[in-house]
């Protein structure tokens, strides 16, 4: 069975948070091992990841879109292809 274009926009979001969490995570663990290495830190570092989290954030957004227009777009053709079926003739008995 072929996959939907819908279930392959739902991997590749997936993907996309994945890559979101690792990164935070990512920095998380940079400023905790800077910390124990003896590394003043402020509340600020780490902020460099903020402009890679915010595309990140972007590409969700557009794929959630994306998935919102696909189930449009099938809803819309299963209408059409239904409105379209032939209807049987109804056969009337004369009186």
């Amino acid at each position: 069975m072929a996959r939907n274009h819908v279930e392959r926009l739902g991997e590749f979001r997936e993907i996309l948070v994945a890559t979101r969490r690792e990164g935070v995570r990512n920095v998380h663990h940079t400023r905790d091992a800077m910390r124990a290495s003896g590394f003043q830190i402020g509340d600020s570092d780490g902020s460099s990841y903020g402009a890679e989290l915010k595309v990140l954030q972007e590409e969700i957004e557009a794929v959630d879109r994306a998935i919102e227009d696909e189930k449009r777009l099938a809803l819309a053709l299963e209408s059409a292809s239904q409105s379209r079926r032939p209807t049987k003739p109804r056969i009337v008995k004369g009186t």
